[in-house]
């Protein structure tokens, strides 16, 4: 193995890759030249979806939103093609640069220009050790042991920058392809969002549905899981109204028949500083996540509640929603209402 005892492979792999990851990101969000076009679909959360959903809700240009599953993603991925694009990232990452090094330890990785030793990655090393992660996984089942020959393994750290780099280069052909052959096509990909195995499009003319097969190996399947005027897609509810998207915060836990224990509860050994601080979070949390007020109460509402239930007092609660409108102003101004409004309108709940 190429790494000093100390040092987990999977947890060096992983912050390599998130590097890559992070590089490659990069690239496209500075790439002025075809800022019209999405080349990179990938999010990290529902934040980069919020903000596109805001520019179009400004022109009221709202039409259908879609969203799509894969089913069965990390079994389904040959190793064959898996390992080839793969190092075709590593190629485009160690050649965009001077630094012909990749450096780690603990906690982090990050690009150097000299090797220090057992704690850097060459451009080689690193394609043999995640050829090596990836095909010389053994499972033992009973007295069987097996080779996992297909797919990527199951619970190892670097998987989700594997899936998403991997999803991400079929993806990133085909655009770059459609700019070159149908300009009009490709700028109908403008909204496409994809969380890991979950797709989200916005105004695409259904083109998404139509071109799937086109754009991912068949070896992948994908499931419509909505499409037309309503969707759900990571923390958010969407739905198209009067020319907007109107969404407001999406927990599928909240039609679970039974309860589950959420936030911090004030009568365990913790200070409350830190109950009362969680509570401000995700107060802004379900502003951030919300457009309309009529929307944003009811949610705050029955924080405010559970959060009675675990030992907080009213007063104090409503001190720290106060504190989020005039700290952090900005998610709330869409709710077009001044900070007392919202307090009273909220006090008046519970």
């Amino acid at each position: 193995m190429f790494l000093p005892p100390n040092v987990a492979p999977n947890h060096a792999i992983s912050n390599t890759f998130k590097l890559i990851f992070n590089q490659v990101q990069n690239f496209h969000l500075k790439s002025k030249f075809y800022k019209n076009y999405n080349r990179f679909w990938v999010v990290n959360n529902s934040r980069s979806l919020i903000e596109r959903l805001d520019v179009i809700n400004t022109r009221h240009k709202a039409r259908e939103i879609s969203t799509y599953d894969f089913s069965t993603l990390y079994t389904n991925f040959p190793h064959q093609d898996l390992l080839r694009v793969l190092n075709l990232i590593i190629d485009f990452s160690f050649d965009g640069g001077s630094r012909k090094f990749i450096s780690f330890n603990n906690f982090s990785a990050f690009w150097t220009r000299k090797s220090h030793g057992k704690q850097s990655f060459t451009k080689p090393k690193l394609k043999a050790l995640v050829a090596h992660l990836i095909t010389r996984s053994f499972f033992i089942v009973g007295n069987l042991l097996l080779n996992q020959s297909i797919g990527i393994p199951m619970g190892i750290d670097p998987a989700p920058f594997w899936a998403n780099l991997y999803l991400y280069h079929y993806e990133e052909q085909f655009i770059s392809k459609l700019i070159t052959t149908d300009k009009a096509r490709a700028k109908k990909f403008l909204n496409a969002s994809r969380f890991i195995d979950d797709e989200c499009n916005l105004n695409d003319y259904s083109e998404f549905s139509k071109s799937f097969s086109e754009i991912y190996p068949p070896e992948l399947q994908l499931k419509c899981e909505h499409e037309g005027l309503h969707a759900t897609f990571l923390d958010l509810d969407i739905s198209v109204v009067n020319g907007l998207f109107v969404y407001k915060l999406f927990d599928k836990r909240d039609d679970f028949p039974f309860t589950i224990v959420r936030m911090p509860d004030l009568n365990s050994n913790i200070p409350s500083t830190i109950f009362y601080g969680a509570i401000m979070s995700e107060f802004l949390r379900i502003a951030r996540c919300t457009l309309l007020l009529t929307d944003f109460i009811p949610k705050a509402s029955v924080l405010c509640k559970r959060m009675i239930n675990q030992g907080g007092f009213k007063s104090k609660i409503l001190s720290q929603i106060r504190k989020a409108v005039t700290r952090h102003p900005a998610p709330f101004q869409k709710f077009n209402s001044n900070s007392n409004l919202i307090v009273q309108k909220l006090a008046e709940t519970f």
